[in-house]
């Protein structure tokens, strides 16, 4: 196995040569993981992967989840099967966009032979107008998934499969930056809470309906406050700054939320700190954080298939995963990640402790 310096992306990213993920020992790969978490982009070349494979790869890692499928098991309070049971036959039990969100969705699933479900990235429609895959056509911008909610997932894979060459897949990494600001500037951006919005477009310009309800619901379901300065799994700090949902900085006008969103952008989105990866061949095996790593796509995406999961880095982890500074957004972060974990029945996912309040029935009002 041979490791060497990705280009750009400041001090961070690993390309991974040399070998086979179909004969992989679990040890290597738990390895590549551990490096994984300290440089935020890997990138393995000529992975002989596919995507049973992937999918049991990933496990190890951590449960592949979802924000789209959390938000909306907790808004019906009910589970997955039954919610794409109604989203199939369009009963009225369910809002019509998560309609067309849960059957866009389910058209861009593809089942694996352990029974998993992965997540196709093509083009194309079915008899019923619904993507073939996520992210269907045209261009794909700068963005982190599920970036306006609170417990994002933190981790992506994406398997390069078929038709890939005349592609890329690119990256921006956001700790250089953070580093490089004055002391005063990064302290503003450490009290910064950015408000998050969908705007319809944003991301992947020209998505027909159902597309773009998936987007929402995937991107950001709901406005929402989210604190700028984040850690990745790996302890690393930097922005949780998905473009294509920031919208306002609490406390400030629009014209000055703008000034600091073009000084962030002027100084952030630069060679130094930007790696785009086109695709020589088949079988790449792309694993980027999505914490305070953003990627966008580029190229001609004609019969391009890859596939994708989004992951946590529990079973990596040597102890419980905490994005957050801030008090407040640390207790929210604790109880609304057990909720998730709770909706899909994780089992192994080392859970922050509860918030002491919780655990305190009553509280009298003697000092």
């Amino acid at each position: 196995m041979k490791i060497s310096k990705i280009p750009g992306l400041g001090r961070f990213g690993i390309f991974v040569d040399d070998v086979d993920l179909q004969t992989i020992s679990h040890e290597e790969w738990m390895e590549i993981g551990k490096l994984h978490m300290q440089n935020l982009v890997t990138i393995i070349r000529n992975s002989n992967c596919n995507i049973d494979k992937q999918s049991e790869l990933v496990n190890l890692f951590g449960e592949p989840r979802y924000g789209l499928k959390s938000f909306l098991m907790k808004k019906y309070s009910l589970g997955w099967s039954e919610i794409v049971s109604l989203g199939r036959s369009k009963s009225e039990l369910l809002d019509s966009t998560d309609i067309k969100a849960i059957n866009a969705l389910f058209s861009t699933q593809e089942l694996t032979s352990n029974h998993s479900n992965v997540s196709r990235v093509c083009g194309g429609y079915d008899e019923e107008g619904n993507p073939r895959g996520f992210f269907a056509e045209g261009e794909l911008l700068w963005h982190s998934n599920e970036s306006g909610t609170m417990t994002s997932t933190p981790g992506v894979c994406l398997l390069a499969s078929k038709n890939v060459v005349g592609s890329a897949t690119g990256f921006v990494t956001t700790p250089d930056y953070y580093e490089s600001v004055s002391n005063s500037f990064r302290s503003e951006l450490d009290e910064m809470i950015i408000i998050h919005s969908f705007t319809p477009g944003k991301i992947n310009p020209g998505l027909n309906a159902n597309q773009d309800a998936v987007m929402n619901l995937n991107m950001c379901p709901e406005d929402s406050e989210i604190p700028l300065v984040i850690k990745s799994p790996g302890g690393i700090t930097g922005l949780h700054y998905s473009i294509n949902t920031v919208s306002k900085i609490k406390g400030m006008t629009q014209e000055e939320s703008d000034a600091v969103f073009k000084e962030i952008n002027d100084n952030l989105f630069t060679d130094k700190y930007i790696y785009d990866h086109w695709y020589q061949n088949n079988g790449d095996m792309c694993l980027f954080d999505n914490s305070i790593t953003l990627h966008r796509r580029l190229g001609n995406i004609e019969g391009r298939l890859c596939y994708r999961l989004q992951h946590d880095y529990t079973n990596l982890q040597d102890g419980v995963y905490q994005p957050y500074f801030q008090k407040e957004f640390q207790n929210r972060y604790n109880k609304e990640i057990r909720e998730v974990i709770e909706l899909y029945q994780i089992k192994g996912f080392k859970l922050p402790k509860k918030h002491w309040s919780e655990y305190i029935p009553f509280v009298s009002n003697f000092a």
